[in-house]
C-alpha cells in the first residue's frame, strides 16, 4: 500500500481495535466486586496504583513508541491489557489486585500516546490532519455504542458468575492485539533507536508540552480537564450510582442510557465544528464540569442521574474536542512523548485525588461529597486556565 494512503487503513484499524476495547462488561459491577473482597481504602490504593504505574511509565513508553514504532507499542498494549482482564476475575487478595493494577497501568501507558499519535501522524502524512476531530468523533460514537452494549450485558451476567464480565472484557482485547498488526507505521520523523536517542526523546518530548506560554497553558488546561473528568468517569461516578441506591442491573441500565445520550450528543453536537469552535470548546468545559459536580452532596435517587450523565459526558468530550487542538500544538517527532507527558500529569492528579478520597469516603460513608469537592476544584482552576488559553492561543 502506498505510504501516501495509509490513513484510510490505519483509521479503519483504529476503529476496529478501539471497538474491541469498548466492550468493557465490568462497568456496572467492578466497584461492587472489589467491595466484596477489599476495603474502601484498599480500593482507592488499587486504583491509585494503576495510575501510578501508568504515571511512572508514561514517558518511557511514549519515547519507546516514538523510536521503536507506535504499531509495535500498540500491539503489546492490547496484549498486556487482555492478560490483566482475564486474571482479574479470579483475584481475591489485596496483593493480587495490586499486581493486576500494575499490569493494567503498563497497558494504559503503552497505549495512551501511541494510538492517538499513529492516527494523527497517518492523517498528517496524507495531508488530512484537519480530519482528526471527525475521526475521533466517529470513534467516540463507536466506543460509546460498545460501552452501552457491554454495560447492559455486564449488569445482567454478573449476578450469575462474578468472573464472567472480566473474561468477556479480556477476549476482545486479544482480538484487538491481533488486529493491530494491520497498522502501518507513518514515516514522519522516525529515528533509529539508541539509548542516547531514547533519553533525548524523553527530555525533548516532556519539554515540548511546556516550551512556550501557549504550550504551557494549553497543556495545563488539558491536564485540569482530563484529571477531574477522568477520575469521575472511571471511578467516582460508579461509586455515586451505588450511593444513590441502585443495584448492579439498574446501574447497567442507567450507565447504558447515559452513554446512549452521549452518542447522540457526539453525533449531533460535539462533532459540529461551527458550534464547537476553539473558543467555544475552551469555554464549554468549565461550565459543564462545575454544573455537573458542584451539587453532588445534595443528589439523591433518580435526581442524581442527570448530573452523573453530565460529568460522564465531559470525559467523552475531552477526547473529542481537546484532542485535536492539543495534538496540533506539538511537533510530530515529539508528539507521542508530549501526549504521554500530559497523561503522566493527569495521572499525578488522579493518584492524589483517589488516594485522598478513600479515607474521606470511609469516614463520611458517601462518595457524593467527593463530587462537590471536585466541583469546587473545577470552579477554582478551570475558568482562569480557560482565560489564559484563549488569551495566548494564536
Amino acid at each position: 500500500m502506498s505510504l501516501q494512503k495509509i490513513s484510510e487503513r490505519n483509521i479503519k484499524t483504529f476503529y476496529i481495535v478501539e471497538s474491541c476495547r469498548s466492550l468493557v462488561f465490568i462497568i456496572p459491577m467492578w466497584i461492587a466486586f472489589l467491595q466484596n473482597r477489599i476495603s474502601t481504602s484498599e480500593i482507592a490504593i488499587y486504583v491509585s496504583m494503576l495510575l501510578l504505574t501508568q504515571l511512572l511509565l508514561e514517558l518511557p513508553t511514549g519515547a519507546f513508541a516514538d523510536l521503536v514504532g507506535k504499531r509495535v507499542t500498540i500491539i503489546i498494549a492490547y496484549g498486556v491489557d487482555a492478560i490483566q482482564y482475564l486474571l482479574f476475575g479470579f483475584a481475591h487478595t489485596f496483593v493480587q489486585f495490586i499486581v493486576l493494577a500494575a499490569i493494567s497501568g503498563l497497558a494504559e501507558a503503552l497505549r495512551s500516546g501511541s494510538l492517538e499519535a499513529i492516527v494523527y501522524d497517518s492523517l498528517k502524512q496524507d495531508g488530512k490532519e484537519e480530519s482528526f476531530r471527525k475521526v475521533m468523533a466517529n470513534q467516540g460514537t463507536r466506543f460509546q455504542i460498545g460501552l452501552i452494549l457491554a454495560t447492559l450485558i455486564g449488569g445482567y451476567v454478573a449476578p450469575y458468575w462474578a468472573p464472567l464480565p472480566f473474561i468477556l472484557s479480556g477476549i476482545p482485547l486479544v482480538i484487538a492485539a491481533l488486529m493491530s498488526y494491520r497498522f502501518i507505521e507513518p514515516k514522519i520523523d522516525l529515528e533509529i533507536f539508541t539509548l542516547k536517542n531514547y533519553l533525548w526523546k524523553i527530555k525533548m518530548g516532556s519539554m515540548e508540552a511546556f516550551k512556550t506560554v501557549r504550550h504551557r497553558y494549553m497543556s495545563l488546561y488539558y491536564i485540569a480537564v482530563g484529571s477531574i473528568s477522568w477520575m469521575c468517569a472511571t471511578y467516582f461516578s460508579d461509586y455515586v450510582l451505588i450511593d444513590l441506591g441502585f443495584d448492579t442491573s439498574m446501574r447497567g441500565v442507567i450507565s447504558s442510557g447515559i452513554r446512549i445520550i452521549n452518542v447522540v450528543l457526539i453525533y449531533k453536537l460535539l462533532s459540529n465544528e461551527k458550534l464547537f469552535s476553539f473558543r467555544n470548546t475552551i469555554i464549554f468545559f468549565p461550565i459543564i464540569m462545575v454544573l455537573g459536580l458542584l451539587p453532588g452532596q445534595w443528589l439523591f435517587g433518580v435526581w442524581g442521574i442527570p448530573f452523573v450523565g453530565i460529568v460522564m459526558m465531559s470525559s467523552t468530550a475531552r477526547w473529542i474536542l481537546l484532542g485535536k487542538y492539543t495534538n496540533a500544538v506539538f511537533e510530530s517527532k515529539y508528539r507521542a512523548t508530549a501526549i504521554s507527558t500530559l497523561s503522566m500529569a493527569i495521572g499525578i492528579v488522579y493518584v492524589i485525588g483517589v488516594t485522598i478520597s478513600g479515607p474521606i469516603m470511609e469516614r463520611y460513608g458517601d462518595s457524593r461529597l467527593i463530587y462537590t469537592l471536585l466541583g469546587i476544584l473545577s470552579l477554582i482552576t478551570l475558568p482562569p486556565l480557560a482565560y489564559k488559553v484563549l488569551k495566548n492561543y494564536e
